[in-house]
């Protein structure tokens, strides 16, 4: 019986530590968006990994440039992509809010050639995902 309390005690501790690590890497609360160039800059800071739209593939963002608001990711394989504008990002993600663009790559896809799955795994990760 001891043994069964000791193997439910490290059971709630690993969940603890789950939902710690989960506010730690800023993960969004359910219904809540954090997008914004701040929040991105602090990905970068903390190295916080998240998964593409497809959730395979992980990534996180490399680096950012202050100056021309660029900001590059790199997936789990070490592939580097091309300078991702924050401007351009940003009107995707108000037309997902706004409800002209559905969360998925493909739709993505159709907006910024290539970026599809990774845009949607960023703001799925952000909690931009629609209810």
């Amino acid at each position: 019986m001891d043994k069964v309390l000791h193997l439910m005690e490290k059971v709630m501790k690993k969940e603890k530590k789950k939902e710690d690590k989960t506010k730690k890497n800023g993960l969004s609360p359910q219904g809540r968006c954090l997008f914004s160039w701040e929040k991105l800059v602090e990905m970068k800071e903390m190295k916080t990994q998240f998964f593409a739209g497809d959730g395979f593939k992980r990534l996180r963002i490399l680096d950012v440039d202050h100056k021309t608001k660029n900001l590059h990711m790199i997936c789990e394989l070490g592939k580097k992509t091309w300078p991702l504008n924050f401007k351009k990002l940003e009107e995707i993600h108000q037309k997902v809010h706004e409800g002209e663009v559905h969360l998925i790559p493909y739709e993505i896809d159709r907006l910024m050639p290539t970026w599809g799955n990774f845009i949607t795994g960023l703001l799925k990760y952000l909690g931009c995902e629609k209810e």
